[in-house]
């Protein structure tokens, strides 16, 4: 009997050995989980303040994105302006060019018209030639001094630099500064051919390779 109590105690004291030391491990795997668990519930929390910081700089950066758009698109839109300002002013500059060129032209042609028998620039003649126009003009001057009544209207106007067109007297400048005069004011180059059933005047503006030419037929 007592050999069997005796084997029953060990036995106990085996199991409450067991039962102590399977408490002890569930303790220390409850306390290794609970340490796990409160790791992983702080990273997931760091994870979450990351995910919501990471939002909030996402936000920002999509609000700098759509202003840097929005700044684009308006220099853009100020850039197409500039440029239609430019090409509105180029074509009203172009506009008034082409104006003011028309203008000249048409006051140089009027003025031209004015005097219809305008004397032609002076030639360079050879040397022999000259001296013989010298004297020419120098016998008429000498043949008409005894007649002056009937000195010829040409003669006199050449004397006088004046030209005389019917019951009027009119002041004759020298054609050829006449010529470049207006060639100077308008920019443009002028060619008269004088002939003698008709006269023509040819002004060609080099710069627009504009020409014009008028006709005029001389009757007497």
């Amino acid at each position: 009997m007592e050999r069997l109590n005796s084997k029953l105690y060990e036995k106990y004291n085996a199991l409450k050995k067991r039962k102590l030391l399977n408490e002890g491990l569930r303790q220390k795997w409850e306390a290794a989980h609970k340490e796990l668990h409160d790791a992983m519930k702080d990273r997931v929390s760091g994870l979450q303040k990351d995910k919501e910081l990471l939002s909030e700089k996402l936000v920002d950066k999509e609000d700098e994105l759509e202003k840097a758009r929005q700044d684009f698109l308006e220099d853009i839109r100020s850039r197409d302006n500039e440029i239609l300002k430019l090409k509105q002013f180029m074509a009203d500059m172009t506009k008034k060019n082409n104006s003011t060129a028309t203008g000249s032209v048409d006051r140089t042609l009027e003025a031209i018209l004015e005097n219809p028998n305008p004397i032609p620039p002076k030639r360079n003649a050879p040397q022999s030639d000259s001296n013989a126009n010298r004297a020419q003009l120098s016998e008429n001057a000498t043949v008409h001094q005894s007649s002056p009544e009937e000195e010829s209207p040409e003669l006199e106007c050449s004397r006088r630099h004046t030209c005389i067109s019917g019951n009027q007297t009119k002041e004759c400048p020298s054609t050829h500064m006449f010529y470049l005069l207006l060639q100077s004011l308008v920019q443009m180059k002028i060619s008269v051919n004088d002939g003698t059933e008709r006269f023509s005047v040819s002004v060609s503006h080099e710069a627009s390779d504009l020409t014009t030419t008028t006709t005029a037929m001389l009757t007497e």
